[in-house]
């Protein structure tokens, strides 16, 4: 597994280690098998209100893949509306973590649904996610449902449509002229008294 680059960061708006994930970063940070944090999925509801649940997901193939029961409200809203947006975050700071996150306008596609679990393209994306999230119990609860039918959807990103960040920092475009003046000298004390 790639080392976390803002996990060696000592002290904050460190610009060397606080900035956008690299592809790879972010592919490590997503489908990490260890990985706890849950994805944000905010939907459009019919009166144009938005709406996000957290769910379990899959990032594989540069999309996200969620599984939706039958008769989730989230799953329809989808169907009726496939834009939507994610937000996948990490809370351990550095340097026990990266303070990573990820952002992204997507649109969703119904891969399969609604079906039980024999024979369908759900099942091996639940499964993953039951033991990554829940451990082997995790599994075997899920078996007690295969019975009942389920939603695997796809969440592709749009072009431009993600952004990526790591580390206790500012990202330049937040920063006036002032401002980046005073990060700067801040940064030169630092670096000087360390």
């Amino acid at each position: 597994m790639a080392e976390v680059t803002a996990a060696k960061q000592k002290t904050w708006y460190d610009p060397t280690y606080s900035h956008g994930m690299t592809p790879e970063e972010r592919d490590v940070f997503l489908g990490s098998p260890d990985s706890a944090w849950l994805l944000k999925l905010a939907v459009l509801k019919p009166d144009g209100w938005p709406f996000v649940t957290p769910i379990w997901y899959q990032w594989r193939d540069g999309a996200f893949f969620v599984v939706g029961r039958k008769r989730s409200a989230w799953v329809q809203d989808l169907i009726r509306d496939p834009r939507c947006s994610v937000c996948v975050d990490e809370e351990a700071m550095p340097p026990a973590g990266g303070l990573r996150k990820v952002l992204a306008r997507c649109t969703a596609t119904v891969l399969e649904g609604p079906a039980v679990a024999e024979g369908s393209q759900w099942l091996p994306v639940a499964d993953e996610m039951a033991l990554r999230y829940a451990g082997p119990q995790g599994q075997e609860g899920l078996k007690a449902s295969y019975g009942w039918e389920r939603y695997l959807i796809r969440l592709d990103p749009v072009e431009s449509g993600m952004t990526t960040w790591q580390g206790v920092g500012w990202a330049k475009r937040y920063l006036d002229d002032r401002q980046r003046a005073e990060l700067e000298e801040l940064m030169r004390t630092m670096k000087e008294s360390a």
